[in-house]
């Protein structure tokens, strides 16, 4: 089954007529890349967020030729004067990201803001013709996934997802999988484990509430939006589908402190097309577990680990190491003997080669070559709505449908 199977670009685009006047109306200068094909041209860039993601893709963007940060926002004055400081004192600080947008030289923004406000800045910001680059979660609701993929595609800008499934690892897993290295996949299991209580202290109290806005339903999803997003982009990737349905368990069982809203552990079972089943698991009482993902296989288990992937063989199709993965095209073997111990021993470690990709240099390569960003808005959208999915179903403690969650849009 396809990724989208439900709702296409072109049904999309159907209903976009009416935001494209909007947003056609009041667009300031053309994208960049109409008018941008000396690859010297500086790109200026805004930053709504200047807090610590906001931070660290400002590193990212210092470190890129002929970008420039020219105009920061944020709404606490400390980080907006820290975020200064650190940008050289270079740059324009605003406190209201609208007059940001108002400045017709800034060519794309990047929206680093809690995920309540996602949608909305993006939309403005398309509105004053930026190409942006936005953090994930991508959308607070599924009404506003929607909103945001017309949107995007009626202001022919290019925009983003900052989902961090795009690695040499995740392509060599899909191309296993595609290719049978481990036969059919029918179970993956993801963790997302921490030992913290997700608190930032701050000196104002009147701040604390903003400032640790991820602790409250007002700004975010919780930990399935901020963290586990990450990892159903990257399988959603790889096996090249979405769920049809959800069912889970949430609560705030341990950190109970400052009025704490979104649950501080998780447990979720979506079941996707063909008997495929995903459990998802967060908490922040133990770390053991950390970021890991398994994808199990009738042949056997892939395994991401550090700058490797590791290929456990099941007992009966052991003999397959022999034969190494090139091609990946393996057929279910029988050993003489088999067992129903666990395997606990990888196979085969296979080493992933090259740099990290880059999603920030990827983001200003698109803008200069006209390319499609590698995370879209449409993978984007099915990422957000699939955590929706899973906190409504933890909130009603039944299970909820793919179908159930696109009738809300």
């Amino acid at each position: 089954m396809s990724i989208e199977n439900k709702i296409s670009r072109r049904n999309f685009l159907k209903g976009s007529a009416a935001a494209g006047a909007a947003l056609g109306a009041s667009k300031i200068g053309a994208p960049i890349y109409a008018r941008v094909r000396n690859p010297n041209d500086v790109i200026n860039v805004g930053v709504i967020g200047t807090g610590s993601r906001g931070n660290y893709l400002m590193d990212r963007m210092r470190k890129v030729d002929n970008v420039v940060i020219t105009d920061l926002c944020d709404i606490y004055s400390p980080h907006l004067e820290q975020a200064w400081e650190r940008n050289g004192k270079k740059g324009r600080k605003y406190n209201d990201y609208r007059k940001l947008l108002e400045q017709k030289d800034i060519d794309a923004v990047f929206v680093v803001t809690p995920l309540r406000f996602h949608v909305s800045q993006s939309i403005d910001a398309l509105s004053a013709g930026k190409h942006i680059f936005c953090e994930k979660s991508l959308a607070y609701t599924v009404k506003e996934a929607n909103d945001i993929v017309r949107a995007v595609h009626s202001s022919g800008l290019k925009f983003l997802v900052g989902y961090s499934r795009w690695t040499n690892q995740t392509e060599m897993i899909k191309d296993l999988v595609k290719k049978g290295a481990i036969g059919k996949v029918h179970h993956i299991f993801t963790h997302y484990h921490r030992n913290n209580t997700w608190v930032r202290f701050t000196g104002d109290p009147k701040w604390f509430r903003r400032l640790n806005w991820r602790l409250y339903w007002e700004y975010c999803g919780g930990q399935m939006t901020e963290l586990v997003s990450h990892q159903i982009t990257a399988l959603n990737y790889v096996i090249d589908s979405h769920p049809i349905s959800a069912i889970g368990t949430g609560a705030v069982d341990f950190y109970h402190e400052y009025n704490r809203e979104t649950w501080d552990n998780v447990d979720v079972i979506f079941e996707y097309p063909d008997g495929l089943k995903v459990n998802s698991t967060s908490n922040f009482m133990n770390a053991k577990m950390g970021n890991s993902i398994e994808y199990l296989g009738t042949n056997g288990t892939i395994e991401p680990y550090r700058n490797k992937i590791r290929l456990y063989w099941e007992t009966q199709t052991k003999h397959l190491q022999s034969l190494g993965i090139k091609g990946a095209y393996i057929k279910l073997g029988q050993s003489l003997k088999v067992s129903e111990e666990a395997v606990k021993v990888p196979g085969t470690e296979i080493e992933v080669p090259g740099e990290r990709k880059n999603l920030v240099v990827h983001f200003f390569d698109c803008l200069r070559n006209d390319i499609e960003p590698v995370i879209n808005v449409e993978e984007g959208r099915i990422s957000s709505i699939q955590a929706l999915l899973a906190n409504k179903a933890i909130r009603l403690g039944r299970k909820v449908t793919w179908d159930e969650m696109l009738a809300e849009g």
